[in-house]
This record gives structure tokens, C-alpha cells and sequence, in this order.
């Protein structure tokens, strides 16, 4: 079915060889993977072979088509009619239920444009269909369910719908099952594999999770700084592939004073057609300076709803989130000064975090310096004050300026604001005076100050996480909030990460809390473990005992 010969691709802006002469074939029905370190090439594959990206040499025979870099425009769509693609870290739903994000895909089918039908007839008869796709990804319970709540790797099999539901030939997926618990990623797996012995799809998946490789194909290339290395039995690529990881760092016990605590917290979630979707009844829990503390649970537990609540993102129902600041507790459920200034102690990188596709890195390290700098802070108050906005909305404002790309468009709109207005007020840090602390922040990262002069969407997968983890301790924080920032990471720069987070533990002796489902980085960093299920804590204690009791668990429902 397809036959890549020597692709070349080269961005011009940093003369990066991305790509150097891959060829490989695939037949017809086949699974291929792809694995290599972050930057080797994989995603810019992927999206060659979707058609969305333009290269510099070679060919591409697929179908019945021949696609070279300078062929018509015409067959590069056609290629894009008979592919679809999962990008990695991308999460493009619309805010309808599951059963209407699938009839869109169907209708953008037969009609060119992703809309629901307004005849009643015809909306039951694409129903039908969406229904029918959702129960070969196992999400024909939640059809009817609002896609926001749903979990991470809920959407991520929504989005394995959506593509199916467009019919192509072939299947591209970049990173698939990230953000998931063993029992949901061999959920995706599963429909995976029934999506391909139904419906005949030809599948090539690029993922950095070596059982994700073993449990999906038994062919895996090996791309290494663009080129492809091996081409062979999954289990041999792995063994070749895993021989490079660097040793982990000792971990060091540097306890300090609490400095976060939750007290008997309540929160629910409700939906009118299906009643109580998330609930936490009185939970109390603490953090200390100097402690890594590690979060595992199934999907959808809740973890996510705990760590927005721990950074002030969402209140609580009942009870109080509190945080150290200038040696007094400041309740993060009440807005105005103090709430504000006491979060610009508290780093979070988001579990679906999207940095700005065109951004350059060191203009996001001058905003973010923007929006955790005490001074900063103080100006804009000032500013506010100047135009007669009170102190509670610049910090309900600011709230709003740390959620995710996305998340934040969306709730600007409706309050009827945009972007400019938090750039009117919480001003960016000129962008030289900000170079001597984001390098700094980089080298905590591995990473080096050249970076600062690239955009995002030069990036890899990998450089991008590393580069919002740097973001996210750009202010020396007392507490970093990490949601599932890694499960995209190949285990190669996963170590490099994880003994970063050593670092950053014993330098700045913030209160970690981590929520991972890569539960050997979750058992390597953590000093203490919560086990969380349905909004409640079932264990708090040594690592290795709460890991041991959820794997258990997690047996059973697989």
C-alpha cells in the first residue's frame, strides 16, 4: 500500500536535518511502529505521510498516488482524503458530547464540513452510525457525555473515533495511549486492533512506550536523528533501542516544612443526563518542601480535578486549599491580593498543555516571567487599580491566564475578553533581561540556551515538554504541579527528566506532586505515594507499597 523512498526534510530556519533519505514499505492492513529518541524525526514523518508537511526530496508512493516535493497541490489533498491523523498532544474535540464529535466526522465526510444535521431523520441515521464507531473504541457509554469531562484517555480514543469515522486507508497515530492507566491504554490498544481486523485500516504509530510497541505490532522501525536505523522484530528494536538509558540519580530525602494542605475538601461534578459524574467528600492531605509526592489512580478518577484545586484553578465546594506565603496560610479559594501573590509561588504544567505553535522560546519565558514575578504582579495591580478594576478580578484574571492554551481562549470568550486584554495588563519581562534565568531554567532541563531563539513548532515532542517544564520553575516555586506531563517522553529522555526532577528537588526544595500512569518514573522520584479512586484517597505511604496495591487493581480490571 505505501513505499517511502528516501524522504528527505530539512527546517530551513535552524538546518536541522529532521529527515535523511528514510525509505521503508508497509502492506496493505499491516501495523507498523516507529520508535526513537525525542527529535529523531518520528512526528515529522507522520505528518509528511499525511501530506500536511512539505519535504525536500524523495517520494512517496501511496494508493495509487506519487507524491513528491513538487507535485501538485491536488494530490497532496488527495492524500490527505485517504489518511487521517492523531497529532501528538492534540486535542481537537469539539464541546459537544462524544456521539456528535463522531457525527461531525461522518458528516464532514459526505458534505466537506463538520456539522450536525438539523433534519430529525437524518440525524438518527448518522447517530446510529457515530454509535456504532464509538463501541469499536469501547466509548458507547459515554456517548451522550459532555467531552470535557471525559478523561484523558477517553479523548484520546474520541479522537481514534473521529478518524475512523472518516473512512481513510490509512491510520497515523503520534504517541497513542499517553496519559492513560495500564487498564485504559489496553483499552486503546484493544480498539485499535479491532479498527484493524474490521475494517481492514493500515496503521503506522509512532510511540515512545516500549509495551505499547509489543502489545500493538510485531514490526517496529528505529529512527535515529532522521534516519532509519532497524527495521525488524519488535522485541529486537526494543532491546537496541533501551540499551542507551543513563543511570538514575540517587534519590536524596530533603524535607522541609508543610507548605500546601487541603483541608476537608468537598467537590462535585454534575450532569443533568447523567447525574453525579465526579465527587470528593472532606479530603484532608498535606505537602511538604523537598517531597516528591507521586498521584496514581485508574483514568478518570479525578486526579486532574485535585491538582487544579491544589493550584487555585477550581474551588472547592466545601473546605479550604491553603499555601504558605510569607510565613502566613493563604486561602487560595479567596480572591484579591493575597491569593494572587501566593500563587505566583505555585508552578503547574498542565496535562494537556499546548505551547503557542508559532511562539518563540524565549518570548514565553518573558511572559511567563510576566505572570510569576512579584514586581510584575505588584505593577499590574497597579495598573488595574489606575483603571478602577478591583483587586479580585486581576486575580480571577490571572487564574485565567495559567490555564492551558486552549482552556484560556475559551473562557476569555466568554466573558467577552481576548488574549490583548491580559497582555494590557499583566505585562511580559523585556525578553533580554529575561535570557539569564530561562537559561538557567533550561540547563535544569538538559537543555541548551540556543533553544531561546527557536519557535515551538521547530521543537520535538520531547523539547517541547522539557522546554514547559522550564516554564513551569521559571519563579522558583514552593510548589510544582505536574500533570502527566511526560507519558509522550521516550524512556531515554524520561530518565534525563526524572533525574532533572531529582535536581530540582534538592536545589530548590519545592513540594512536588506528580501525577504520572508511568508508574516506574512514579516508584524512581517519588518519597511518598497517593492512590486515588472515584474522588477519594484509598493510600497515602511508601511509594512501593501504594504502586504494588494499584497494579493489583489494575490486573483485575484488565
Amino acid at each position: 500500500m505505501l513505499k517511502v523512498n528516501s524522504i528527505k526534510k530539512t527546517y530551513r530556519d535552524t538546518n536541522i536535518n529532521a529527515l535523511d533519505g528514510v525509505s521503508f514499505s508497509v502492506e496493505e492492513g499491516e501495523i507498523v511502529g516507529i520508535l526513537g529518541e525525542s527529535g529523531s524525526g518520528k512526528s515529522t514523518l507522520l505528518r509528511i505521510l499525511r501530506g500536511i508537511e512539505e519535504f525536500d526530496e524523495g517520494t512517496i508512493c501511496f494508493d495509487g498516488l506519487e507524491i513528491k516535493p513538487d507535485s501538485p497541490k491536488d494530490d497532496f489533498l488527495s492524500l490527505q482524503k485517504k489518511t487521517a491523523i492523531q497529532l501528538q498532544r492534540t486535542f481537537g474535540l469539539w464541546p459537544d458530547s462524544p456521539v456528535e464529535n463522531v457525527i461531525r466526522a461522518l458528516v464532514y465526510c459526505d458534505r466537506g464540513e463538520e456539522v450536525i444535521p438539523d433534519n430529525e431523520g437524518e440525524y438518527k441515521e448518522y447517530r446510529a452510525r457515530a454509535v456504532e464507531i464509538l463501541k469499536i473504541v469501547g466509548l458507547e457509554k459515554r456517548a451522550d457525555m459532555w467531552t470535557q469531562v471525559l478523561a484523558g484517555g477517553e479523548k484520546q480514543r474520541l479522537i481514534v473515533a473521529r478518524q475512523i469515522a472518516r473512512n481513510p486507508k490509512l491510520l497515523l497515530l503520534d504517541e497513542p495511549g499517553t496519559m492513560t492507566c495500564p487498564a485504559t491504554r489496553m483499552d486503546l490498544i484493544n480498539a485499535l486492533k479491532k479498527a484493524n481486523k474490521e475494517t481492514g485500516i493500515t496503521i503506522i504509530f509512532a510511540s515512545h512506550n516500549p509495551q505499547t510497541h509489543r502489545d500493538l505490532t510485531k514490526r517496529t522501525l528505529l529512527l535515529e536523528r532522521g534516519k532509519i536505523q532497524a527495521d525488524g522484530n519488535t522485541d529486537d528494536i526494543l532491546q537496541k533501542f533501551l540499551s542507551k538509558i543513563e543511570a538514575p540519580l540517587d534519590k536524596k530525602t530533603v524535607k522541609g516544612n508543610t507548605v500546601l494542605k487541603m483541608e476537608n475538601v468537598s467537590k462535585i461534578y454534575k450532569m443533568i443526563t447523567l447525574g453525579k459524574v465526579f465527587e470528593m467528600s472532606e479530603t484532608t492531605v498535606q505537602f511538604r518542601r523537598g517531597e516528591i509526592v507521586g498521584i496514581v489512580g485508574p483514568s478518570g478518577a479525578g486526579k486532574t480535578i485535585i491538582l487544579r484545586m491544589l493550584a487555585g484553578l477550581e474551588l472547592p465546594d466545601k473546605g479550604e486549599v491553603e499555601v504558605i506565603y510569607d510565613n502566613e496560610w493563604v486561602r487560595l479559594g479567596k480572591l484579591g491580593r493575597k491569593s494572587l501573590r501566593a500563587r505566583t509561588r505555585i508552578g503547574m504544567l498542565h496535562q494537556e498543555f499546548d505551547l503557542p505553535h508559532w511562539g518563540k522560546v524565549l518570548d514565553l519565558f518573558a511572559a511567563q516571567i510576566g505572570i510569576k514575578d512579584p514586581k510584575m504582579i505588584e505593577d499590574a495591580l497597579a495598573r488595574a487599580k489606575a483603571t478602577g478594576i478591583k483587586e479580585e478580578v486581576v486575580d480571577a484574571l490571572h487564574r485565567v491566564a495559567e490555564l492551558p492554551e486552549g482552556e484560556m481562549e475559551a473562557r476569555l470568550k466568554d466573558i467577552g475578553l481576548n488574549r490583548e486584554t491580559l497582555h494590557e495588563l499583566f505585562k511580559s519581562k523585556d525578553p533580554e533581561e529575561a535570557k539569564e534565568v530561562s537559561i538557567a531554567a533550561l540547563r535544569s532541563m538538559g537543555l541548551k540556551q540556543g533553544i531561546l531563539e527557536r519557535h515551538v513548532y521547530e521543537l520535538s515532542g520531547g523539547e517541547k515538554i522539557r522546554v514547559a517544564l522550564a516554564l513551569a520553575i521559571i519563579a522558583n516555586p514552593r510548589v510544582l504541579i505536574l500533570d502527566e506531563p511526560f507519558g509522550d517522553l521516550d524512556p531515554i529522555t524520561l530518565r534525563i527528566v526524572a533525574n532533572s526532577l531529582k535536581r530540582i528537588k534538592e536545589l530548590l526544595r519545592p513540594a512536588i506532586i506528580l501525577v504520572s500512569h508511568q508508574l516506574d518514573l512514579v516508584e524512581e522520584v517519588s518519597d511518598r505515594c497517593i492512590l486515588e479512586r472515584n474522588g477519594r484517597i484509598i493510600m497515602d505511604g511508601n511509594p512501593s507499597e501504594v504502586i504494588k496495591c494499584f497494579m493489583e487493581e489494575e490486573q483485575d480490571e484488565l
